[in-house]
């Protein structure tokens, strides 16, 4: 069996172009670097944008590990003609404000080429899958690119179906026969709670 955590960012600055973290998002990038110390992880993977990378960076230093820079793990937001402004920031006058708040997730990113980006997720993920059989890895990227790549596994028509947490976990196992299945959504224990073991050096 092979194990894919799959992690959306901290909670990134507004009103920049490729933002790195915001001092929430941060703390919140430490906690789960200590949290995830104690899964013997066997490799990173990372978005390239800025607020992925430095959500990893504690892992990386926490494990020694260096984290592998996949393209394909890009969020949707590739559009850079404007400064990128959290997606519970908009202004409640943006349909796109009103969109989130009433859990029309899909409605949030209508102008989407959704089967170019659902074939990016997935490409992305057994890429992964594909390199690391029977271990269990980590990819810090974004929520929408969770949802979809979930949305698949589980054969969903809508490509955005929940709102993932700033440095939540969902994670995915390829069984031995090849099918992928869901093990779990949106873990934020990492957020409230403490592990009682130290994690790895």
């Amino acid at each position: 069996m092979t194990e894919l955590l799959l992690v959306r960012h901290g909670l990134p600055l507004a009103g920049v172009f490729d933002p790195g973290l915001s001092p929430e998002g941060t703390a919140q990038a430490e906690r789960l670097a200590v949290w995830l110390g104690h899964e013997d992880l066997d490799a990173l993977y990372v978005s390239p944008f800025r607020r992925a990378r430095e959500t990893v960076a504690p892992l990386e230093r926490l494990t020694g590990m260096t984290a592998t820079v996949l393209d394909d793990l890009r969020e949707w937001d590739t559009d850079v003609s404007q400064p990128y402004t959290p997606p519970e920031q908009i202004g409640t006058g943006d349909p796109r404000a009103a969109a989130l708040a009433e859990g029309r997730f899909e409605d949030f990113v209508p102008d989407l080429d959704r089967e170019a980006f659902r074939g990016r997720a997935v490409r992305a993920m057994d890429t992964i899958l594909d390199a690391h059989p029977g271990r269990r890895v980590a990819a810090v990227c974004h929520g929408g690119i969770t949802n979809t790549y979930l949305a698949t596994v589980l054969g969903l028509p809508t490509m955005f179906w929940f709102h993932p947490g700033y440095t939540s976990v969902c994670r995915v196992r390829r069984m031995p026969g090849g099918r992928v299945v869901l093990h779990s959504v949106n873990e934020t224990a990492h957020m409230i709670a403490e592990r009682a073991a130290d994690p790895v050096a």
